[in-house]
């Protein structure tokens, strides 16, 4: 079985096209799972996050060059479609019918699809007005600024849009006709904690919020925005001489999050404040409420997984369905020992994995990360985003059946 993933960079100007082999697991083959290379696609990078289209016809990315814009591509061909320019740099893109979201910095931006000339339609703000000018609309204001925007499941009613430096969820309304947003209340999170990424249970009930400062995953029930429940990013350790985990909310740098396919689990990432540190990988399970199900004999144990490096800027992750009682993940690296730019290169390390997650197998035991297959590649250096793309062969044709369905 082979699976396509498309992988930006923080050391190139391309997009990565990769292919993961796996064996059948019908054929009891002795053959390991493989990622080679497939091709580069030239781009306007460092891309640093890449957004599917929920029909699967289209990859956006955003982009650290400047001026800054959004881009687009045609699936399966990986043609540049366009580009359209924002006012400052972005950190996520967001599809939502015949609009494209995107936040990051002082502002969030709404435009009107298709490419190659998609319209701005609307432009909100995270400072006031008449500091926009003068404002910092690089990528730098991303570690202070908006860093996200999504939506709640279902009925697309509301968004949501973590900003990092005010210690706030800005919540909007939807305009189900123009698209607009307007917004309507704003959720302060805990002093210091600084949201950088958060997502919707498809209930439409239960509001997740990953914090980069202070490295906790924030739960709360989104009809009176109550806070469920508090955790850590990375595990706590058992004494204050434990030699696994470093101590302290500022060893580490919360990043990011992803529901798993049957949305019974939530992953998180964690990442090494320094290359010294090793992040974390979590998965959290999940009640049939979208709950994190609370730590007793009758539940499964989160679980927690040293990456293999800091990641660096990166550790972020894609999902898909695996086996029976498996997910899929792609965990992109951008450690420095990922990036070796000048020859030799021998001790270059992965920049790229693919892991194994085995759900629990029983009501009081932990599911189980383990290493599916990497890439080491001084071309592609330090990947930034990758995701599984569904439907796409390595010549670039559509494929008879969905990735995503195998």
């Amino acid at each position: 079985m082979e699976l396509l993933i498309l992988s930006g960079s923080f050391t190139s100007l391309s997009l990565w096209l990769l292919a993961l082999t796996l064996p059948s697991p019908k054929t009891n083959s002795p053959s390991k799972a493989s990622i080679r290379l497939v091709r580069s696609i030239p781009a306007f990078g460092p891309h640093q996050y890449l957004h599917i289209s929920p029909d699967k016809d289209t990859v956006y990315a955003t982009t650290w060059s400047l001026p800054p814009s959004l881009h687009a591509f045609s699936l399966p061909t990986l043609q540049h479609l366009g580009a359209a320019p924002i006012t400052a740099t972005s950190s996520y893109i967001t599809i939502r019918d015949n609009w494209m979201y995107s936040a990051g910095g002082p502002t969030g931006e709404v435009h009107r699809l298709p490419f190659p000339e998609p319209v701005k339609e609307q432009q909100f703000l995270f400072v006031p007005e008449d500091e926009l000018e003068t404002a910092d609309k690089t990528r730098v204001a991303l570690r202070t600024g908006s860093h996200a925007i999504e939506f709640s499941a279902g009925d697309l009613t509301r968004a949501y849009v973590p900003v990092l430096g005010t210690d706030a969820v800005h919540i909007y309304i939807v305009d189900p006709v123009t698209g607009l947003l307007a917004e309507e209340k704003v959720l302060k999170t805990p002093e210091g904690s600084g949201p950088r990424h958060l997502k919707v249970h498809p209930n439409g009930q239960v509001l997740y919020v990953v914090t980069e400062h202070d490295n906790t995953l924030l739960t709360y029930l989104l009809s009176s925005l109550e806070l469920l429940s508090t955790h850590t990013l990375y595990p706590l350790p058992t004494s204050p001489s434990s030699p696994n985990v470093a101590v302290g909310h500022a060893s580490y740098r919360g990043d990011t999050l992803m529901l798993s396919p049957s949305a019974t689990t939530l992953f998180t990432t964690t990442r090494g404040a320094t290359p010294a540190t090793r992040g974390w990988l979590a998965a959290f399970p999940l009640t049939s409420s979208g709950l994190i199900a609370p730590l007793s004999p009758d539940s499964a144990e989160i679980t927690y997984w040293h990456t293999p490096t800091s990641g660096g800027k990166a550790n972020a992750i894609d999902v898909m369905s695996g086996e029976k009682d498996k997910v899929l993940l792609v965990l992109t690296d951008d450690d420095p020992s990922s990036r070796t730019i000048v020859p030799p290169w021998d001790d270059i390390q992965p920049s790229l994995y693919v892991i194994d997650y085995t759900l629990p197998k029983s009501p009081s035991s932990g599911g189980s990360f383990s290493i599916v297959a990497s890439i080491a590649d001084p071309k592609i250096g330090g990947t930034s985003h990758a995701l599984f793309i569904p439907g796409l062969r390595t010549d670039g044709n559509a494929a008879e059946g969905r990735h995503d369905e195998l």
